[in-house]
């Protein structure tokens, strides 16, 4: 009897391939000009996303940058060239429009009106400017190009980025910001990268920034109610929230926060950034929800109203799969079993809520590495290869047949027995309005996330090392 392909049981190759498929539909949306190569950021959208913080179109996010850096890794996984000359492309386009200090000029003093959905947003000036949307997150995917191919032109380009930065940076009594956003999408995500400029300089200019924008950083702390001290680095009014209420985890939050003060203690060694992490950490523990073995953490903090006991984000943005990344860098910095001890129990609860098979209110159908499965999948190899408990690969494992079945595969023309080595990932971006979905092409909230995530599996199972998230590029 032959062999049933919905009975197979996938193996690294199997993932590999998938990626390979995403790779070709990625192709059929470049835009390719005389400097280089972008992509479409959603080719069935009528969208305009050109000045959209989130998908603008070299960003890491959900352009350029965010592609090269998933071709490059595609490359290490296959040691195919076209991959590479596919990353090369990207770098080319972003080194060509290097718009310099300029940007942060342009960018930071831009405000949006109008009707459109996105406007609010828009008026998060530090969100486009940050390390995901701005030049940064592109010199991200050049450092780790110049590691590749030790091309002098991508780390002299992102030794630039770096001083562009800098040249941009305002002052006041407690130390140096760039904008009102402070959070990891903005300000302080700076810090990953000028802690990975110091790193291959050496250059205590850039160390010395960072350090000034941590005592920055620390100034913002105030004590929380149930323990710890909180961060509330985002005026979430800007975007229609009530007044009263913050943001908890990752990507703008107390947690995010915490997880740059352990890079700032592993650049510095001053022992305040490691007890600011420590207190973000208690902070988080004080409002957990959950039992001994599995918790979540909740979406909202208000000190007028507690924290929101009726919605967890589950994925990478709001959920436990980036939060914990602050107690694994604990864990790795303190080797304190507390703080393994957490990363489990965030871990868990990802599985208790029902995920990666059910969804819900915090984790819907987005296909995003940011909130939906794809980010959920990176996050159990990154626990699987700091614990090597096979608990945690078999929960990828779980997580990577759900990215796998939310993908589309079109049918050969004019063959129904057989199908396109063509492969995206549509979703509802948009937690607040699920039918609008579409297909995106990013990093962070398209086909190459989810193919990226595909690649950490066969990465784990084969026993390999692959370029990085910036999000698990430390104390690894």
């Amino acid at each position: 009897m032959a062999e049933n392909i919905l009975f197979k049981e996938k193996a690294a190759e199997d993932y590999i391939e998938y990626a390979k498929q995403a790779a070709e539909w990625i192709k059929t949306t470049e835009k390719k000009g005389k400097n280089g190569k972008t992509w479409i950021q959603s080719p069935d959208s009528n969208e305009d996303f050109s000045d959209y913080p989130m998908l603008t179109e070299k960003s890491l996010y959900g352009g350029a940058a965010g592609i090269g850096l998933f071709f490059l890794r595609l490359y290490q996984a296959t040691n195919e060239a076209e991959y590479l000359s596919e990353a090369e492309e990207a770098a080319k386009a972003i080194i060509e429009g290097d718009e310099g200090a300029e940007f942060y000029e342009r960018t930071l003093n831009t405000k949006q009106s109008g009707a459109s959905k996105l406007v609010h947003v828009k008026n998060m000036p530090g969100w486009a400017a940050g390390y995901y949307n701005g030049p940064t997150g592109g010199g991200y995917f050049l450092l780790n190009l110049y590691k590749v191919t030790k091309n002098e032109e991508y780390k002299k380009q992102a030794v630039k980025i770096a001083d562009d930065l800098i040249s941009a940076a305002k002052k006041n009594e407690d130390g140096i910001y760039w904008s009102e956003q402070n959070d990891l999408c903005g300000d302080a995500g700076f810090v990953t990268y000028l802690s990975s400029i110091y790193e291959l300089t050496g250059d205590k200019k850039y160390l010395e920034t960072e350090k000034r924008f941590g005592d920055f950083l620390l100034a913002k702390g105030k004590p929380a109610p149930n323990g710890g001290t909180y961060w509330n680095v985002v005026d979430l009014t800007i975007i229609d929230f009530p007044k009263d209420v913050f943001w908890v985890n990752n990507a703008h939050g107390t947690s995010g926060v915490g997880w740059i003060f352990t890079i700032l203690y592993n650049s510095t060694k001053d022992e305040r950034f490691l007890k600011a992490a420590i207190e973000a950490a208690k902070y988080i523990e004080g409002i957990a929800v959950g039992d001994e073995k599995a918790v979540l953490v909740p979406y909202l903090d208000s000190l007028e109203r507690g924290p929101s006991k009726e919605f967890y984000y589950l994925s990478t943005c709001h959920g436990p799969a980036g939060t914990s990344i602050l107690f694994q860098s604990l864990y790795r910095i303190t080797g304190e079993k507390e703080y393994l001890d957490w990363t489990l129990k965030l871990s868990r609860g990802i599985i208790k809520a029902g995920a990666p098979e059910i969804f819900s209110r915090g984790y819907w159908q987005s296909q995003a590495l940011c909130c939906g499965t794809p980010g959920i999948l990176e996050h159990f190899v990154s626990i699987y290869r700091l614990t090597k408990d096979k608990e945690f690969l078999d929960y990828a494992r779980r997580a990577a047949n759900v990215v796998v079945g939310q993908s589309f595969v079109p049918d050969a023309d004019g063959d129904i027995y057989h199908q396109k080595k063509l492969r995206r990932w549509s979703g509802a971006w948009w937690r607040t309005i699920p039918t609008d979905v579409h297909s995106y092409t990013g990093l962070y909230i398209g086909t190459a996330g989810n193919a990226w995530s595909l690649l950490s599996l066969a990465a784990a199972e084969k026993n390999e090392k692959l370029v990085e998230l910036v999000e698990y590029n430390y104390f690894a």
